[in-house]
């Protein structure tokens, strides 16, 4: 405390320099929501995978970023570019330092690494050279969609053919059976049509250069033979309409005789169709297995045998008359390639093979007309087949009068085979039921008065 006896300091009367006013620094301007949000993405996202030095750097993975950014001028993250880009993170992880991988726009000539649009044009060469990994990922990602949907369609198809598979199974098929039946019968019906050229086409007389014309072979039957066709197909069809009724669905000679029946039906339609191509040697093959399908049929028959006249009528009798037919044409069918060929063995001639060719089809006839309780059915259609080939040498070409006397006999001989057959048989059926009789009646009492008045 100055005194007046102790005066204290003094001071100067004006100042040495003017007085300096402190100036107060801006307040910091609050961070923008914008770049808030960028922040907390940027904080959020995982770090980029480190680099292998010796991969080359435009097949370098490039880490998402869910927010495009770019550099502004201030250093600072600006806001997203107008056409969308793949920006790459800061390595470093600090604030401000992004950098690009490309162009901010193809074609445009600028654009450095700043991504400001203004420099020397090296962003050009960058951003060609980013469009080889952009396209690669593009057909990585296709290729994987693509995958994925195929695996799906693939576990589809599985799911769909396991399920079709498991209903098929469910089918009854008894009643499949008679569907295939039924449908072979349609497509032989239309097939016979297609063989007169009702659809247009050839018909079998021309077809194949006229081998199977009546005046081709020594073994070619008249046309008034074919005619037995309408009644093997209308046999057929009754089968048909026969197979489909309640009794005969699960019956064991059904489910024997019925898919061989529809195989035969879908070989003459294979016949048909070879014959009418002029292919006369397959049409011999597929003959020959129609033959053997229908021998087949017949051997079915035989293990089980009709337990009615009307099976019988409807069963019996149009596959007999198909079997006897499909033996004539078979041995005409042989006979038309053999010609055709120009094939003639040991040097024996025409008339030698057919008087050969019909001796064959006597004996086979002849076996099968003795089985079961004599097929005269088979016996009737190829006799009506041997007859027109003897009408046909004695009053059309080519004229052979041996040939038609051997047909004339083997018809014969046919009929006697197979009556006889019957004949053996009814009369050791009708002998059975007499013993049975016999065993049922009442034995006689010899010593009774019965017998003493029996005599008078």
């Amino acid at each position: 405390m100055s005194t007046p006896k102790t005066p204290g300091p003094r001071l100067p009367d004006k100042p040495v320099r003017p007085p300096r006013i402190a100036r107060q620094s801006p307040a910091a301007e609050p961070p923008s929501d914008t770049r808030s949000v960028l922040e907390r993405l940027r904080a959020a996202q995982p770090r980029a995978a480190a680099v292998r030095d010796d991969e080359p750097a435009g097949m370098q993975p490039r880490p998402a970023d869910p927010v495009p950014r770019r550099e502004s001028a201030s250093g600072g993250p600006g806001p997203a570019p107008g056409r969308a880009g793949r920006w790459v993170p800061p390595a470093t992880g600090t604030a401000g330092a992004a950098t690009e991988s490309r162009g901010t726009r193809p074609g445009n000539g600028t654009g450095s690494g700043s991504g400001n649009g203004s420099g020397d044009g090296s962003g050009l060469g960058s951003g060609l050279e980013g469009a080889g990994p952009a396209s690669a990922d593009r057909l990585r990602i296709a290729a994987g969609k693509a995958r994925v949907a195929a695996d799906a369609t693939y576990r589809a198809a599985r799911r769909g053919s396991s399920v079709a598979v498991r209903h098929v199974g469910t089918w009854d098929p008894d009643i499949v059976r008679q569907a295939v039946v039924t449908v072979s019968a349609v497509a032989c019906v239309l097939g016979s049509a297609a063989g007169v050229g009702a659809f247009g086409g050839p018909s079998i007389r021309d077809a194949a250069g006229g081998l199977f014309a009546p005046d081709a072979t020594l073994l070619a039957p008249s046309s008034s033979a074919f005619s037995i066709w309408s009644v093997i197909y209308a046999g057929l069809v009754a089968f048909t309409v026969f197979q489909w009724l309640p009794s005969q669905r699960r019956s064991a000679r059904q489910r024997r005789l019925g898919w061989i029946v529809a195989a035969s039906m879908l070989l003459n339609l294979a016949w048909i169709l070879s014959a009418q191509a002029g292919l006369a040697a397959l049409s011999l093959v597929v003959i020959m297995l129609l033959f053997f399908a229908l021998l087949a049929a017949v051997s079915a028959m035989n293990d089980h045998h009709d337990r009615t006249r009307l099976e019988g009528a409807l069963v019996d009798v149009p596959i007999g008359l198909y079997l006897g037919w499909v033996l004539v044409a078979a041995a005409a069918n042989a006979a038309a390639v053999l010609t055709g060929g120009g094939v003639d063995l040991f040097g024996w001639g025409g008339r030698a093979w057919a008087v050969l060719g019909i001796i064959a089809v006597l004996m086979t006839a002849a076996v099968i007309c003795s089985t079961d309780r004599g097929r005269l059915s088979v016996a009737a259609a190829t006799s009506w087949g041997l007859l027109w080939i003897a009408v046909e040498r004695v009053l059309g070409q080519p004229f052979a009068v041996n040939v038609a006397f051997v047909a004339a006999l083997a018809i014969f001989l046919l009929l006697i085979t197979a009556g006889s057959r019957r004949h053996r048989v009814d009369h050791a059926y009708r002998r059975w039921l007499r013993a049975q009789e016999d065993a049922e009646r009442e034995p006689l009492d010899l010593t009774g008065d019965d017998y003493e008045e029996s005599r008078y």
